[in-house]
């Protein structure tokens, strides 16, 4: 089954899967507190191909951006 991109609620989490620059993004957030380790996971699988591998990326520091203070993301490698 193919993933598509867009706007997903999962739970009390909102998810955000965007293609950018022909790269998966996920972004996961909640309201109150930082989605679990286990709610980044599911969210990975439900949304993202199989194939893809991803990981959460640390740019140096004058190049972080931190909108949200409760999103976590996941980027395509």
């Amino acid at each position: 089954m193919e993933k598509k991109t867009g706007m997903f609620v999962m739970g009390d989490c909102r998810v955000m899967v965007t293609i950018d620059n022909g790269k998966w993004h996920l972004s996961i957030s909640k309201q109150r507190s930082l989605p679990t380790y286990n709610e980044l996971k599911t969210a990975r699988y439900k949304y993202i191909p199989n194939e893809v591998y991803m990981a959460q990326i640390f740019p140096p520091v004058e190049e972080f951006v931190n909108v949200h203070p409760f999103c976590l993301h996941l980027f395509e490698i």
